[in-house]
């Protein structure tokens, strides 16, 4: 897929603007598409993004180089792109109210049934997760573009019109540490049908009805159930995995006769492969809470791995990053509460924690530790 990024408003911070260009790398090699019968024109812009209008100027980010051009002179780069991204103007207010909110994006579709050619991206400049913890890896850029262009080609964002894959949602109860229920409402994304078989094997739930939504407005995967996966609400520190989950998303994402994207699994299959996260958990991990989960686990299998929960399963476990030796036991001082999914799912629900594992990796191999010097 060619695909560029324009800005009418300069370049990012260098570690940021770094990355972009890295994720644009990751979706030429990635993506695979038609080129649109439909040429987008300058007029398209103007309409679609009025703010550009104002542009003489602009940046033209690609997956190879970083030009200025005239505004006039984009009409050849839109020839040549499959999907071009446009950086707009956020509000400070809102990203004010939000200090999670770094990044948005929404797909332009010109033609109806036709896959977006454009998208706007807007970028929370003053969320910079850099501001609060400087030692961050640049690598979460990476993923942050990655997510949101994803949003801009339509994960999440585009409405089956066909109602084929819809789902209707469900009630449950969320059991908390306290005991105490909570009615919550468990919704599903629109085009699952392609990543439905690999998500029941992933987890060993045969009776999955669907892959599970972050909320009614069904953007994202639900973070309590899919964790470090790239397109869940909340972008992990540690790295974050677009599994074999997300391309069957991205790839049942259209309306309708064709086909809009096809993912070159070769190129992914390193990354998408390493996505372990819930895997071989079952169905309680799917419709219960993760308290009734972990209380579950420990009375059936006892000796289950389910980090990055904690559990008293892992009493006598160590684990390892795989690149290196060094151990790490695990111990009830590794544990936190921590947010699952975020206030105000549906009603005004409360957050939703579960203790897991501080700063627990996103690759890990577990072992049994090893015996006491003596011991």
């Amino acid at each position: 897929m060619k695909i560029a990024v324009v800005s009418g408003y300069g370049s990012l911070e260098p570690e940021m603007q770094i990355q972009l260009q890295n994720s644009l790398k990751w979706f030429q090699s990635s993506f695979l598409v038609e080129k649109s019968k439909t040429p987008v024109e300058i007029q398209d812009i103007y309409q679609r993004i009025p703010e550009y209008q104002k542009f003489s100027s602009i940046l033209v980010q690609t997956p190879i180089h970083r030009q200025n051009m005239k505004f006039q002179d984009l009409k050849t780069l839109l020839e040549i792109a499959d999907f071009t991204v446009f950086v707009v103007a956020q509000d400070p207010k809102k990203c004010q109210r939000d200090p999670d909110l770094l990044a948005e994006a929404l797909p332009i579709v010109l033609v109806p049934d036709e896959r977006p050619p454009l998208a706007m991206m807007s970028i929370c400049l003053q969320n910079n997760p850099r501001h609060q913890n400087p030692s961050l890896d640049s690598r979460f850029f990476y993923d942050l573009f990655r997510h949101e262009i994803l949003h801009g080609l339509g994960y999440g964002l585009i409405i089956d019109k066909s109602s084929i894959t819809h789902k209707p949602s469900e009630k449950y109860i969320w059991n908390h540490s306290n005991g105490l229920g909570q009615p919550e409402n468990r919704h599903f994304l629109d085009f699952d049908t392609f990543a439905l078989e690999f998500t029941k094997k992933h987890f060993s739930c045969e009776k999955m009805k669907g892959v599970e939504a972050d909320g009614e407005r069904k953007n994202h995967l639900n973070e309590y159930i899919f964790g470090n996966e790239l397109m869940t609400t909340h972008l992990e520190a540690t790295g974050n995995i677009f599994s074999w989950i997300s391309v069957g998303i991205i790839e049942r994402t259209f309306n309708g006769p064709n086909q809009w994207y096809h993912i070159n699994r070769t190129f992914i299959s390193t990354e998408a492969d390493q996505y372990s996260y819930g895997k071989k958990f079952g169905c309680d991990f799917l419709q219960k809470s993760c308290h009734d989960f972990i209380k579950i686990t420990e009375k059936r299998s006892p000796t289950l791995n389910i980090a990055p929960f904690c559990s008293k399963n892992h009493n006598h476990m160590c684990y390892r990053i795989p690149s290196s030796e060094k151990l790490y036991k695990m111990s009830d001082k590794d544990c936190e509460m921590r947010r699952v999914i975020g206030a105000g799912i549906d009603k005004g629900g409360e957050q939703r924690r579960c203790p897991m594992i501080k700063h627990f990796p996103a690759k890990f191999e577990f072992f049994s530790c090893p015996p006491p010097p003596g011991g």
